[in-house]
């Protein structure tokens, strides 16, 4: 009896795990074709890659690193949709950007980048929260001259950058849960170039995923 629960929980398990990556890379493809115009450049098993030439708005904005102009002038700025109480997909984007944070250093760009993590959760989140979680996950980076800086400021802000950026976001007021794009937006001199959005095999294997950026930033910074 005991062999069978324990069979049970461990198959319940793996069937979450399997239906969470699924749910992720439906919550992150969803908008790609509407915001690339159906222009996928290139997928491999990891991620697709969405070219763009969208021009943003730049925004004064509260962030963890201080007042900051949004999109960051004089660096290529790797924007990210997240939440701290997130359940799956913002915690997997965190493993790639962590793995992108290394490559970054390694190569010597950490000058020439800017992650910009732009909350989804600006009622029951804030600056503090979010700086901690930043501390725990990426402290190491951070100390070594990576720029992370996550913003949340107003309401009425945050849903101007979603606009802006195109970042589907969607608050269910029952769970408190936020239901949101999930991927990578590349901004180079004020405009939107790439979206990458992760396949599923890529949110399981976040170093494939920050390959692919890190290519992009190499090829972007030094072109």
């Amino acid at each position: 009896m005991a062999f069978r629960l324990v069979a049970f929980i461990a198959g319940s398990v793996v069937f979450v795990l399997a239906l969470a990556f699924i749910v992720a890379f439906l919550v992150g493809s969803v908008l790609v074709p509407w915001m690339a115009g159906d222009r996928v450049s290139s997928q491999n098993p990891y991620a697709s890659v969405a070219p763009l030439d969208l021009p943003v708005k730049s925004f004064n904005v509260s962030s963890t690193a201080g007042p900051l102009v949004l999109p960051v002038p004089g660096r290529v700025n790797v924007i990210t949709p997240q939440y701290v109480g997130c359940p799956d997909v913002c915690h997997w984007e965190t493993a790639i950007l962590v793995a992108l944070f290394q490559y970054v250093v390694e190569g010597g760009l950490e000058g020439r980048v800017a992650f910009v993590t732009i909350g989804v959760d600006p009622w029951s989140e804030n600056l503090d929260i979010a700086r901690g979680y930043q501390m725990v996950k990426a402290g190491q980076w951070l100390d070594k001259g990576i720029l992370w800086a996550w913003v949340y400021d107003d309401v009425p802000l945050m849903e101007r950058l979603w606009d802006e950026y195109r970042i589907y976001v969607e608050r269910d007021n029952k769970t408190g849960l936020v239901n949101h794009f999930a991927g990578f937006i590349v901004v180079v001199d004020g405009r939107i170039k790439y979206i990458v959005v992760p396949t599923a095999e890529g949110w399981a294997k976040p170093a494939e995923v920050a390959r692919i950026l890190y290519d992009i930033i190499r090829r972007e910074a030094i072109s």
